[in-house]
């Protein structure tokens, strides 16, 4: 049995069984840069709080110098992280890309358009909350960055 494309071009079983492996690898990619965006805001959190526990050990010790490093090294940690987080970002982008026209000539070859996943979540997800051109993820990026840094130069300036 043969399936056509939109294109018009027949399908045979064995180009059908292509695209399935070209989807799976598309989506095992995805899936990877998503993971790997989960565990790094895993382990922010965690040095986030590492930081501020130590941030209030340093404090109770009146070593203000220390406090205001620690400070500074969230805001590093923080940049770090904001700029990978990028990176996956973008790189789970190219695979969602490919997901999306996998699926459609997947669907096509099949003729099941309800594969058409990665199309249908897009049509009903609202888009994202944005605030001045940035969606909400960034803002809450540079609100703890400033946070950060007043922090240090609090530490620094006021409480000695």
């Amino acid at each position: 049995m043969q399936s056509r494309f939109c294109d018009g071009e027949p399908v045979g079983e064995g180009e059908r069984e292509t695209i399935a492996i070209a989807l799976d690898h598309a989506w095992r990619w995805y899936e990877n840069c998503r993971n790997r965006t989960v565990a790094l805001l895993q382990v922010v959190t965690l040095w986030l709080a590492i930081l501020g526990a130590g941030y209030g050990a340093v404090l109770q010790a009146k070593l203000y110098g220390l406090g205001g490093a620690i400070g500074l090294l969230a805001a590093i940690g923080l940049l770090a992280a904001d700029r990978e987080a990028s990176r996956m970002r973008a790189s789970a982008a190219l695979a969602a890309d490919a997901v999306a026209e996998l699926e459609a000539r997947l669907a096509d070859a099949t003729g099941v358009q309800a594969l058409r996943l990665y199309q249908r979540e897009q049509q009903s997800r609202p888009p994202s909350r944005r605030f001045l051109g940035l969606d909400l993820g960034r803002w809450v990026v540079h609100v703890s960055l400033t946070v950060c840094i007043t922090v240090a130069f609090y530490t620094w300036v006021a409480l000695p």
